[in-house]
């Protein structure tokens, strides 16, 4: 039996756990710059504002109603590895899928996985402090359609549990579930699927499996098992390697001075150093690109330029030089840029490291020099420790006017109380 435990409105959840004040009214959170809606409360969906709506089309007379919120993923990352924490606890085995959601192996717990499920809920809601719903069945594609009729429950706390395939009750969601519905279809393979006369879940869950296979992909064959109640997911089987890193991010402010882009590249270097590291993997290409906004008038520029390194290298001060040296030949006076963007490439496992006998640089030195420099930001900050002077304020950092403190990660922004 697996569960998916689903953060309810997770972002929202998140504002309003140290602003109890937003609960019961209408609250989105917007995306980087403050450009689009990326998450929504109950409240607000039911005016009818669409997910991912840029933020000057709302209505003035619903802006009126509204609370918005700059997203604040330091906050959010937190809290979802707090909810990680309370759940991996409690069960054999857990697998994070997404920010707000975790599948969970429930293998050798009590037969009653209805108050199991309770009981991860109320943990969750106490412990860390944010709304959960959980979906229990024998595989994670029933899990996943559990979770979302656990959802619709109008009852805290929100669990739905389907021991088996043939609960009369799955039955009937199955038959009148649209594919797009399932976990892994979209609307293209929705379109094939339904050209074979296969619409609904329950009839994907009956077509011949090796037809499905032949005519489709295995990854098809694989959910219609998953919908009959055959599991073909074990744990951790959603991991797959990373095959690069990209960093970017729309300026706060259109630039074209080159010495503003240089510390905002600078910037996205060593965030792209620290990913590497944090998955234990080298890279042996950098790209830089800028772009133009696509909202001016004039003709638009996007530019990219690759470089190789010698050997892989996972190093900062590394990832930054050759960067650096990109931009320069992008850059063009005049030109007035809207983003800017690091990727990495060709990665490799670093323990498969070859030093080089001709670069004369100390490979096990820089190695000690990365590991110190990731344990100092992590400790005491990112800004503690950066490539030259990166000022919060600069005209390329993103907007955040309406971004909540930091509350969990940041001293300087603990939550105050006072008394009377």
């Amino acid at each position: 039996m697996f569960a998916l435990v689903d953060c309810n409105n997770f972002y929202v959840s998140c504002e309003r756990l140290f602003a109890p004040h937003l609960e019961g009214r209408p609250v989105g959170v917007m995306s980087n710059n403050d450009g689009c809606v990326i998450a929504r409360s109950e409240e607000f969906k039911a005016l009818g504002i669409p997910m991912g709506i840029p933020t000057h089309k709302i209505a003035p007379e619903l802006r009126r109603r509204i609370t918005l919120c700059s997203s604040n993923y330091a906050l959010y990352g937190d809290l979802s590895a707090r909810v990680q924490s309370v759940l991996e606890a409690r069960v054999p085995g857990l697998d994070p899928y997404s920010i707000d959601e975790c599948f969970l192996d429930l293998r050798g717990l009590p037969d009653d996985l209805e108050a199991f499920g309770r009981e991860l809920a109320t943990a969750v809601a106490h412990e860390v402090g944010l709304p959960v719903s959980v979906g229990i069945a024998p595989t994670r594609t029933l899990a996943k359609l559990a979770n979302r009729r656990a959802k619709r429950q109008p009852v805290r706390p929100q669990v739905c549990v389907w021991y088996d395939a043939t609960t009369p009750e799955l039955e009937t969601v199955l038959r009148e579930l649209p594919l797009t519905g399932i976990w892994g279809i979209g609307e293209c393979l929705q379109a094939r699927l339904a050209g074979q006369g296969i619409v609904t879940a329950a009839a994907l869950r009956d077509a011949p499996r090796d037809w499905l296979q032949r005519r489709f992909s295995v990854v098809v064959a694989r959910t219609a098992r998953e919908l009959a109640g055959i599991s073909c997911l074990p744990l951790h089987a959603l991991e797959t390697p990373r095959r690069s890193v990209l960093c970017s991010r729309s300026f706060g402010r259109p630039l074209g001075d080159l010495d503003k882009i240089r510390t905002a590249l600078r910037h996205h270097c060593q965030r792209a150093g620290e990913k590497l590291r944090r998955d234990d993997l080298q890279a042996s290409t950098v790209g830089v690109f800028l772009r133009t906004s696509p909202f001016l008038g004039a003709s638009q520029e996007r530019s990219s330029a690759w470089g190789e390194f010698p050997f892989p290298s996972a190093d900062t001060l590394l990832l930054n030089r050759l960067a650096q040296a990109l931009v320069v030949h992008l850059w063009r006076p005049g030109t007035v840029y809207h983003k800017l963007g690091v990727m990495l490439g060709d990665l490799s496992p670093r323990r498969y490291h070859q030093p080089s006998l001709f670069d004369g640089c100390d490979s096990t030195r820089q190695e000690r020099l990365m590991m110190a420099w990731d344990a100092i930001r992590q400790r005491f900050g990112h800004e503690a420790l950066t490539l030259g002077v990166q000022s919060a304020t600069a005209d390329w950092q993103m907007q955040s006017r309406r971004r909540s403190p930091r509350y969990t990660t940041r001293w300087r922004e603990l939550p105050r109380v006072g008394s009377r």
